[in-house]
C-alpha cells in the first residue's frame, strides 16, 4: 500500500499496470536528458522534476541516505494527503538537501515517521523518499552557488517541496521548525511565521512562480 502513495508517481494508476504518470517519463532517464528536455522551470533558471508528478527510476525511497553532505533542513508538522483516506490525519516529515552529481542540483529527500500512519497502512516503512530534484542555473559565470551562501535557495526549495506534496489547503501545513544545522538556521523566522498560509489556494506553478518570484 505504500507504493499507492503520491510520492511514488502521483494517485493515479493503471489496472494490471503501474502508475500512469510512468507514461510521463522519457526512455532515456539520465541526469542530463532529464534536467534538459524533462524538468519543469518554474521562474527563470529555476527548474525542478519532482516524483508526485512521475518516479524517475534514480527517484524513489532508500532506507539509508548515501548521498555526499546531505543536511537536515527541518521538520514539518502536516496534514497527510497522499492517500485517499477517510478521516484527517496528521503526520510529522523530516526534511534533508544534498546535492546531486552538479553542486548547483539540488536533491531533496523527506522522511515521514510512522506514528499515526501504521493505523492506515500496517505495512508502512519509514524511509528516506528522493521526492525533488532543483536545478539553479546561475547567470554570473564561477558565482558560488552552495546553499549557505544562498539562503533564499533553501526557502525555494522547501516551497516548491511544500506545493508538491499538495499542502496548500487552509490547515495542511501545522507548523515548521528549522533544524540546528548551519542551514537550519539559515530558514528566516518570516518564512516559519508564514508558512502555514503561505500556500493556501495555490493550484498551479504560475501562482506559484509569482510566490518565488519575490525572492529574485
Amino acid at each position: 500500500m505504500q507504493y499507492l502513495m503520491s510520492r511514488y508517481g502521483g494517485h493515479n494508476m493503471i489496472i494490471g499496470g503501474g502508475k500512469a504518470s510512468d507514461e510521463k517519463l522519457p526512455a532515456d532517464q539520465s541526469l542530463d536528458n532529464m534536467l534538459d528536455n524533462y524538468a519543469v522551470e518554474i521562474i527563470p533558471n529555476h527548474f525542478y522534476i519532482s516524483s508526485y508528478d512521475a518516479l524517475p527510476e534514480w527517484m524513489g525511497g532508500m532506507d539509508k541516505l548515501y548521498f555526499p553532505k546531505t543536511f537536515k533542513l527541518g521538520t514539518l508538522n502536516h496534514r497527510f494527503n497522499e492517500i485517499f483516506i477517510q478521516d484527517e490525519l496528521e503526520v510529522i516529515t523530516d526534511i534533508y538537501v544534498s546535492f546531486h552529481q552538479w553542486s548547483n542540483v539540488f536533491a531533496v529527500f523527506i522522511k515521514t515517521h510512522k506514528d499515526d500512519l501504521k493505523y492506515v497502512m500496517d505495512d508502512y516503512k519509514e524511509r528516506y523518499d528522493y521526492v525533488l530534484q532543483v536545478f539553479i542555473r546561475s547567470k554570473i559565470d564561477g558565482y558560488d552557488q552552495s546553499l549557505s551562501k544562498n539562503p533564499d535557495y533553501v526557502e525555494k526549495i522547501l516551497l516548491i517541496l511544500f506545493y508538491k506534496m499538495g499542502l496548500t489547503y487552509e490547515g495542511d501545513i501545522i507548523d515548521f521548525i528549522p533544524s540546528k544545522t548551519f542551514l537550519g538556521k539559515k530558514i528566516s523566522r518570516e518564512f516559519t511565521n508564514t508558512i502555514s498560509k503561505k500556500l493556501v489556494g495555490i493550484e498551479s506553478d504560475n501562482e506559484l512562480s509569482e510566490i518565488l518570484k519575490a525572492y529574485q
